[in-house]
């Protein structure tokens, strides 16, 4: 799992849950074909998706109002295959009970969305001030100097007659669950620099939407 180089401590599973924000971005060109469990267009996935947390509990350790990303790289769609390398960049606002209670459920030791992953290269975890913003239009975030996305939702060109609105694509993305639904969009930039990973995308796929995650005994 990602955090076979964390040490966390040894404590029974607990009921949790987590909801907000999120968006993602890849190397795709829009719409990006995972979310349809199609192959990546290209040789390979250079992904992150950034969740911002507004309210979660594990147990009765309370997770409110922070962000984190994960950062991975994968040979095939990274929603039905195993990623061959994984890193997360997590809000250093967290104190270490809140840390814990997350290493929990990310590690999926703690059942839900995040035991169905399996990294054969874990990379580890890094802790880093985050300022994000996302009204579902535009989303962006920066991490410290690790992480540095901005989005929009895809508009129609200059001069075609159509009224750009955020558009909303039905999917089978488990990361934007129960709904599965996201608004389209691609990115003005994204740069990442995590555990060996370096990306350096521009004008590529990006979705934003909202998640509901719980698991446990």
């Amino acid at each position: 799992m990602i955090y076979a180089t964390v040490t966390v401590a040894q404590v029974m599973a607990q009921k949790w849950q987590l909801q907000g924000t999120l968006f993602d971005a890849c190397n795709c060109e829009t719409l990006c074909p995972c979310v349809y469990f199609q192959a990546p267009q290209g040789e390979d996935c250079r992904a992150t998706a950034v969740w911002h947390i507004e309210k979660g509990h594990y147990g009765d350790t309370r997770l409110d109002d922070f962000t984190m990303a994960g950062i991975i790289y994968a040979t095939q769609n990274p929603l039905m295959g195993v990623l061959e390398k994984a890193a997360w960049i997590v809000d250093d606002k967290l104190a270490q009970d809140q840390r814990d209670a997350l290493m929990e459920i990310l590690t999926g030791k703690a059942g839900g969305l995040f035991s169905m992953l399996s990294v054969k290269n874990p990379l580890g975890v890094w802790w880093a001030n985050f300022n994000y913003s996302n009204d579902a239009k535009s989303w962006s975030v920066k991490a410290g100097n690790s992480l540095d996305i901005k989005a929009e939702f895809v508009k129609a060109p200059q001069g075609v007659p159509l009224e750009s609105t955020p558009k909303v694509a039905q999917t089978y993305d488990p990361l934007f669950g129960p709904s599965m639904e996201k608004v389209v969009g691609i990115t003005n930039h994204y740069y990442a620099t995590v555990g060996g990973l370096e990306y350096d995308i521009s004008g590529r796929y990006s979705s934003s939407g909202r998640f509901k995650y719980s698991g446990g005994p």
